[in-house]
């Protein structure tokens, strides 16, 4: 099979060849380049490069397309980013232009457009690379910060956090701005291809509860997810965070996500559970740090664990945490080996 004929079957339910391969290559791949994130996430072309190298190193089943995942719409819309030159550091949020005693009138929030002052374009456009060069084999997706994260890191957490307690009239008011933006920057990514990958990052428990989750992270999603749905044939849209999604899985999969990653924090005989029999693709991931140290007694105890877990189970996939920067390849492909050869293959339940 094809890593995109692997993908199908499991989403509909049917039993692929084998269970699929889909680690989180983002920082990684610009190590692969011998580059630094921050040169890479600013240069379509090293963008679309690093996650082509990483598909020709591990052949993995699902390509990822980004970098700093979660920063590029807040910074479109106003947060300053520190950037690392060619060291090993990610981009990360510096400023939090909404932040304030008082919530900001959102009607004055602009929506910004694509051009050289952000990043927008700059993202699908190497979407629209890799989907050209691998699309026919293998998914491929785009990767972006979801509404919520959005509305998080332009008010600053605390200060959305106190708004969604005491003034949810203005919180909402923000979340359809950034849902907009969202929306603009899914079809923008569709229209190169791809999938669409939304990254609530703020959205994960300890840092918000199941209540908050159902009320400013599902419904917002949802309206994303189904525009991209109704409106592009791409591989199925996808909110995705770490953490422990125990207590978040129904949530998840009521804002209609088509990919379910399963941190290794979390309970997933519940997560498991609760996807059985829904078009769904349920990804068990694996610590990376584990894979980072080469920690091999756990990595071989934890995959054999898994696989008992995931016995059966025709949507499954194998998949990890953002792998890091310095990782070396060697411990990904001597993972991808573990974790094919833990898995069934064709015949086997």
């Amino acid at each position: 099979m094809k890593p995109i004929e692997r993908l199908e079957a499991a989403l509909a339910g049917r039993t692929p060849d084998r269970w699929p391969f889909v680690p989180s290559i983002y920082e990684h791949g610009p190590a692969l380049l011998g580059r630094g994130p921050s040169e890479v996430s600013r240069d379509a072309g090293l963008m679309a490069d690093a996650a082509l190298a990483g598909y020709r190193t591990y052949a993995h089943d699902l390509v990822t397309v980004g970098i700093d995942i979660y920063n590029v719409e807040a910074e479109a819309m106003g947060c300053r980013l520190k950037y690392h030159g060619a060291s090993a550091g990610i981009p990360g949020i510096v400023t939090h232009p909404l932040a304030g005693p008082e919530p900001p009138d959102a009607e004055a929030v602009s929506i910004p457009r694509p051009g050289p002052e952000n990043r927008l374009g700059l993202v699908a456009e190497a979407c629209g690379r890799v989907v050209d060069a691998v699309g026919e084999e293998v998914w491929v997706y785009g990767c972006m910060g979801g509404p919520f994260s959005q509305a998080v890191e332009l008010r600053s957490y605390d200060d959305f956090i106190m708004d969604i307690v005491h003034r949810p009239e203005a919180a909402h008011a923000l979340m359809e701005r950034t849902t907009t933006l969202a929306r603009e920057q899914a079809e923008r990514l569709s229209r190169a291809g791809a999938g669409v990958y939304l990254y609530e990052s703020w959205g994960t428990i300890p840092l918000i509860d199941p209540p908050i989750f159902r009320h400013y992270v599902v419904p917002y999603n949802r309206r994303v997810i189904r525009a991209v749905r109704q409106g592009f044939d791409t591989p199925p849209p996808a909110v995705i965070m770490g953490g422990d999604i125990s207590l978040l899985i129904d949530f998840l999969l009521e804002a209609e996500s088509g990919l379910v990653a399963c941190d290794y924090r979390a309970d997933f005989g519940l997560v498991q559970s609760r996807c059985a029999g829904r078009p769904v693709i349920l990804r068990g991931s694996i610590d990376p740090k584990r894979l980072e140290a080469g920690d091999w007694a756990y990595l071989e105890d934890a995959v054999a664990t898994m696989a008992r877990k995931a016995h059966g189970m025709p949507n499954f996939v194998w998949g990890t945490g953002c792998v890091s920067y310095h990782t070396p390849p060697e411990s990904v492909l001597r993972f991808k080996d573990l974790c094919l050869a833990a898995g069934p293959t064709a015949g086997e339940g």
